[in-house]
């Protein structure tokens, strides 16, 4: 079994078999919580800067655990899927991969492209490529809501980080995070192809006192 160490400095994705969520959730809070990322954002018409941090009620949303629980739990227990709860019952042992192929294995199949690349997320925010995204460009339309992907290439897939601003306050946030796969009959990220590029730069990575 990996620790967070381990993932890391790893040069391929894990096994499914070698990490768990508390394993993820231990990586989320070494490698991701700790750091305001400050970034230069330009298009074509204009140049600005924002903010990114990680906060632990994000964790459960973009490993994607409520949507493995819907439609196998009572609604009224979804919110232990979810920000707080499932930060803590992550924490408490109650949420774990055995428990969510319980609930439904075969979402769990779908999810777990999400698990197995969630050790490159620091990397990505170091040289991240990206674009203004709107849901609708994407053919077929999809439900993900993100002002900005950034992302990245990976072996034979594309992992993505969509990014909003807080409306409560100056600070962006993780919205979502998901896995394209690549393949001979697919070398075209549908999420990229058609949004208007942006160029990105990180200027520098601070830590939150």
């Amino acid at each position: 079994m990996h620790n967070p160490e381990d993932l890391r400095t790893l040069i391929v994705k894990p096994k499914i078999n070698d990490i768990d969520l508390p394993i993820l959730k231990d990586f989320y809070t070494m490698y991701l919580m700790p750091f305001i990322y400050t970034y230069t954002i330009a298009d074509e018409e204009s140049i600005r800067q924002l903010q990114l941090r990680f906060d632990d009620i994000r964790l459960c949303h973009l490993l994607g655990l409520e949507s493995i629980a819907t439609g196998q739990v009572k609604y009224k227990d979804l919110s232990q899927y979810r920000g707080k709860n499932g930060w803590k019952n992550i924490e408490a042992g109650n949420l774990t991969f055995k428990h969510l192929k319980s609930l439904n294995q075969k979402k769990f199949k779908n999810v777990k492209a999400k698990f197995v690349y969630f050790y490159l997320i620091p990397d990505l925010l170091e040289k991240p490529l990206g674009v203004i995204f709107d849901k609708n460009k994407v053919n077929p339309p999809v439900k993900i809501e993100s002002e900005i992907l950034f992302y990245s290439k990976h072996e034979n897939a594309v992992i993505h980080l969509g990014i909003d601003k807080d409306d409560k306050d100056d600070f962006y946030y993780p919205r979502t995070f998901f896995v394209e796969k690549l393949g001979s009959n697919n070398t075209a990220d549908k999420y990229i192809i058609n949004q208007p590029s942006i160029t990105v730069k990180k200027e520098h990575r601070t830590i939150i006192v």
